[in-house]
């Protein structure tokens, strides 16, 4: 991995960080559609942290189920996929003007995504 590689694989981490801190500060507030949109952009960017570090494609939406499944498969954790669709479901609750998550959902499925952050951070520190 080139230097330039690890320095992008670490913002993209740190924003992974500073989106579920927003997300927790959205919830408190009662923002739920922004708690929603911003912890599943701290799974998309731990996730897009990982591609980089492992050499994997991640240039499109469709590209975090791939970095997901590989991810599972690498860590052998089996709550991934779980983790994998709370996050999915955050990301569709911002789109939807329905309002189908209640605050304690989305309190539950943030402390996923901090659990999914744990998870992924481990796959960045390949040697």
């Amino acid at each position: 991995m080139a230097n330039g590689s690890g320095n992008e694989a670490v913002r993209h981490t740190a924003q992974a960080r500073e989106f579920l801190d927003r997300a927790d500060q959205n919830l408190a507030d009662g923002d739920l559609r922004q708690a929603s949109e911003k912890g599943w952009g701290a799974a998309a960017h731990m996730a897009k942290a990982v591609a980089i570090v492992q050499g994997w494609e991640y240039d499109r939406h469709s590209h975090f189920h791939r970095v997901m499944n590989q991810a599972r498969r690498l860590s052998g954790n089996d709550r991934l996929p779980f983790l994998h669709g709370r996050a999915e479901i955050l990301h569709v609750n911002f789109y939807e003007l329905t309002g189908d998550l209640d605050p304690v959902t989305i309190g539950e499925d943030l402390a996923s995504m901090g659990e999914l952050l744990d998870v992924l951070e481990a796959l960045t520190a390949k040697a």
